[in-house]
């Protein structure tokens, strides 16, 4: 099994290298006929689900169509920590895609024939992630026995006392919030966390008693891409198209962390439980252009390209955490932050594709599409425009954590009556940071023609499992974090009308 091994950032995190690759990454979605065919639809064209990969999509068709495709997402994480092993899920409903085009004939048989223009609305990534489990560390003395607040103690001993409990300092605020909460004091001259006790003899805290740990993170939200759209066809073997993209981004976390005595006898505090919440939510919007073209060389072959610019968003922060605890002698605290909000600008890679697309007279096609991506090109500002406060940032996704992503997706469709088909598909995005895993996915839907206009598509898409090891604070003084696993996918239903006229 390969992992990698990374802390899943417990304490909250906003504005930094991982949050500008999440909002830079596509997974599309689109109708239930371009998921089912792997959205390998660069070549392809002819539905408007594929106006998000190729603008050139609606000069392909010799209709006007509407299409609404509402879908069922089913989160699913499975984690392993501390000898233990927990599932946990939920589903959402979406709309994650509906657009309109309008087909204008020329009146000509040769040059300009038809064009199209319409709008899109499409889902072009989903955060949806959960994970919950729970384990029991043992205390001792030695280093594979660890309890959150002894990170926080290490933390707040590389900052100034003075600054203890100053939320416009620099101090992580959970570390702020340990303070602030009771749960770190110092002791006889030395800074301790409620759960440890003192070895004067070989001068190292320890952890003074069994803690029951726990974890919850849910991720929602997605990016959705609104586009304005127009195409033309030219003599009828040459299709090309521009979008104009509007993006919006809706993001959210909500962490939960707690640590609890197996019994409070152990421990001098007579620590009870902490409970640590964390949330996160990052709004924005963002601008972008598009364009595509696909060619027909032969009759039965197509080949398509696509070329996207970058993508300027504003986006902005916010975040805010609670800790509570108690105690054996009857004493509770409970303590807010402040809400932190920050404004701030990023600029997401050019993106370009290619793809090549076999017809199979009426029976079906088969298609296969690159997809190229450059991470490393990803550039974040303050919202003035000065990348001074993000140097450090840019300088490490350009030099040393980002790099160029290969994306590749394939699709078929056989069609086994006039008025049904079959569809199978596959995707592979590659991770644009090293040693990360790329998300692969599986497809596979039917097509049913209800009526000479009125078309019903049905698809199901499951991700791969991938396996990630996490930590959910930092090695500190000699002492190792435990390390856990996670796996998050994704299963996605989706039915599309389609509509002819």
């Amino acid at each position: 099994m390969t992992v990698l091994l990374l802390s899943l950032s417990w304490a909250g995190f906003a504005q930094d290298a991982d949050q500008a690759y999440n909002f830079s990454e596509n997974l599309y979605i689109g109708t239930a006929r371009t998921i089912a065919m792997g959205n390998a639809f660069t070549a392809v064209g002819g539905d408007l689900g594929a106006l998000s990969i190729n603008p050139a999509s609606s000069g392909v068709l010799r209709m006007s169509e509407f299409e609404i495709s509402p879908s069922l997402i089913t989160a699913v994480g499975k984690a392993e920590y501390l000898n233990s092993y927990d599932v946990s899920d939920f589903t959402k409903f979406s709309l994650p895609s509906f657009a309109y085009s309008q087909n204008l004939s020329t009146g000509r048989v040769s040059g300009l024939v038809s064009f199209n223009f319409g709008f899109a609305f499409n889902r072009v990534k989903s955060f949806n992630t959960i994970v919950n489990t729970s384990g029991t560390m043992k205390a001792g003395r030695g280093n594979q026995s660890s309890t959150w607040l002894g990170d926080k103690v290490m933390t707040l001993l590389n900052y100034d006392p003075a600054d203890y409990g100053n939320y416009n300092s620099a101090i992580p605020w959970s570390a702020q919030l340990a303070w602030d909460a009771w749960l770190v004091e110092e002791v006889d001259g030395e800074m301790l966390g409620v759960t440890e006790d003192f070895d004067y003899d070989s001068n190292t805290a320890f952890l003074a008693g069994d803690t029951y740990q726990s974890i919850y993170r849910k991720i929602t939200g997605g990016i959705d891409e609104f586009s304005v759209n127009w195409a033309g066809n030219w003599n009828d073997n040459f299709y090309f198209g521009v979008n104009f993209n509007i993006y919006d981004v809706d993001y959210r976390i909500s962490d939960v962390y707690s640590e609890k005595a197996v019994s409070s006898l152990d421990f001098e505090s007579g620590f009870q439980q902490f409970t640590y919440t964390y949330w996160q939510k990052t709004v924005g919007t963002g601008i972008g252009l598009k364009a595509g073209i696909i060619y027909l060389p032969t009759e039965h072959l197509r080949i398509g390209a696509t070329i996207s610019t970058p993508t300027k968003y504003i986006l902005t922060d916010y975040w805010g955490g609670n800790m509570s605890g108690s105690f054996d002698n009857g004493n509770k605290n409970n303590v807010d932050t402040p809400e932190g909000a920050y404004d701030y600008k990023m600029t997401s890679p050019m993106r370009y594709s290619v793809g090549i697309a076999y017809t199979l007279g009426t029976f079906g096609l088969l298609s296969f599409d690159y997809e190229g991506v450059n991470y490393s090109k990803i550039r974040m500002k303050d919202y003035n425009g000065s990348t001074a406060i993000f140097k450090d940032d840019n300088n490490y996704i350009a030099r040393n954590y980002m790099r160029n992503a290969n994306i590749f997706r394939a699709g078929a469709e056989f069609n086994i009556s006039p008025a049904f088909a079959l569809r199978g598909g596959y995707a592979y995005y590659d991770d644009g940071r090293p040693n990360y895993l790329g998300n692969q996915f599986v497809s596979a839907g039917i097509g049913f023609r209800l009526s000479k206009g009125c078309n019903l598509d049905l698809a199901w898409q499951g991700q791969l499992r991938n396996d990630l090891g996490f930590t959910l604070y930092d090695d500190y003084d000699g002492y190792k974090a435990p390390v856990g696993y996670v796996s998050n996918s994704n299963n996605k239903i989706l039915a599309t009308l389609r509509f002819k006229f």
